[in-house]
């Protein structure tokens, strides 16, 4: 092989440093656990989460109804405003609501 060959081979493979096998395939191997460990990591980790209280719940229930109500007022405010436009632009006969 010429010299250049053997250099690429050797700086793909990493030098000269050797090569460890057999115990990185161990390593990735999990432990497995018993159904009785399983529902005692699922209690502790439970306890760990933070709920709301009701009356945190109810306030933001609250406070999206009263957003979905500015938000619908507002689409339909805008949407009587276009259509008024366009009515009164265009020559097209417009439905009116009442029909």
């Amino acid at each position: 092989m010429k010299a250049w060959q053997e250099m690429a081979k050797k700086k793909k493979s990493g030098g000269d440093a050797p090569v460890i096998e057999g115990k990185a395939a161990e390593a990735k191997q999990k432990k497995k656990t018993s159904p009785f460990e399983f529902v005692q990591q699922v209690r502790n980790e439970a306890s760990k989460v933070t709920w709301t209280s009701r009356n945190e719940t109810m306030v933001s229930t609250i406070m999206v109804l009263i957003m979905v109500a500015i938000m619908a007022l507002f689409f339909f405010l805008v949407d009587q405003g276009l259509r008024f436009g366009v009515c009164n632009i265009l020559p097209i006969d417009c439905v009116s609501l009442g029909n």
